[in-house]
């Protein structure tokens, strides 16, 4: 089980205030995570991978490593220097036998467009060969790993019109292809006859929208971890030290979306119920709606 955060606001962070510094950062998460379901593997140390937008409407930037998060110098030195609105960052563990190889790092790139995801698709192998061939032939080439996680970005990219010669799509059309996304994927599964747990905690962005899922095909367990939390600005005390969601205001300036909370100020942290996708829009409003397929029940709301 990965673990990943996302971060957009109206003005720049510094990614070390997001990656390194918080108590409970994804980096330390990385090596010391809360939440896994699987507790077998408690490290998060096949790769890691962050996104950032210089502006929302340049293509994005992404620097991925195969190096655990924790050890490598190079994203120590990168945090203290960039600045973004707009942060995708993920901590790999490896599911099945995918390589560890900075192909199969999240997040990827077509266009405009990152993605990213924690968790695994039950049975994939199963319905990896369907999965190629409906995809159109530029998304096809897209490919360059393995893993379950940059297959589904490329049903995503299919679900889209024409996303290698767009640079932003609205926030509805990013919703829209992602509940088809998963109901595709879904179906599949259902005509394979795959009966293992998938969980889909998916996020994209186009550099000004962003959506992301808590989901798994049971109707019974949670998914994998989700929170978020929203103010004015995410910052440290200047006196403790300590991290936290500035709510300076009604405003919505700032939104933080993580598999686990980066600080232990439990008051600035929601949890996300399960089988529900959120949508950030590019004035920063956050909406959520439930996924009502056949693993929806009225106990997710609370899940």
């Amino acid at each position: 089980m990965c673990r990943f955060l996302l971060y957009k606001s109206n003005s720049p962070i510094l990614l070390a205030d997001l990656l390194t510094r918080p108590a409970h950062s994804i980096i330390m998460q990385s090596f010391n995570c809360k939440l896994r379901i699987d507790r077998r593997r408690p490290m998060n140390g096949d790769g890691f991978g962050i996104g950032w937008y210089d502006e929302p409407r340049t293509n994005g930037c992404i620097f991925t490593s195969t190096l655990p998060a924790w050890s490598n110098i190079n994203l120590q030195r990168l945090a203290e220097k960039i600045k973004s609105a707009l942060v995708f960052a993920h901590v790999r563990a490896t599911t099945g036998d995918t390589a560890t190889s900075e192909s199969n790092c999240h997040p990827w790139q077509f266009g405009n467009l990152m993605w990213m995801h924690n968790g695994n698709i039950g049975g994939f192998d199963r319905i990896k060969r369907r999965l190629q061939n409906s995809l159109r032939e530029e998304v096809y080439l897209s490919l360059q790993g393995t893993t379950d996680s940059e297959h589904a970005f490329a049903l995503f990219l299919n679900m889209l019109d024409d996303p290698e010669h767009r640079d932003e799509f609205s926030h509805a059309e990013l919703r829209q292809a992602m509940l088809r996304t998963i109901a595709q994927l879904n179906q599949w599964l259902d005509e394979a006859g795959v009966e293992e747990t998938s969980l889909m905690n998916f996020a994209v962005t186009d550099g000004q929208s962003v959506v992301c899922t808590r989901y798994i095909t049971s109707a019974e367990y949670e998914g994998a971890s989700l929170f978020y939390s929203s103010g004015s600005e995410f910052r440290s005390d200047p006196e403790t030290g300590q991290y936290r969601m500035v709510k300076a205001n009604k405003r919505e300036d700032v939104v933080v979306v993580a598999s686990e909370p980066l600080t232990y100020e439990r008051s600035d942290w929601m949890a996300m119920p399960t089988n529900t996708l959120l949508v950030i829009t590019p004035k920063l409003n956050v909406h959520l709606y439930p996924i009502r397929d056949k693993y929806w029940t009225n106990e997710k709301r609370h899940a």
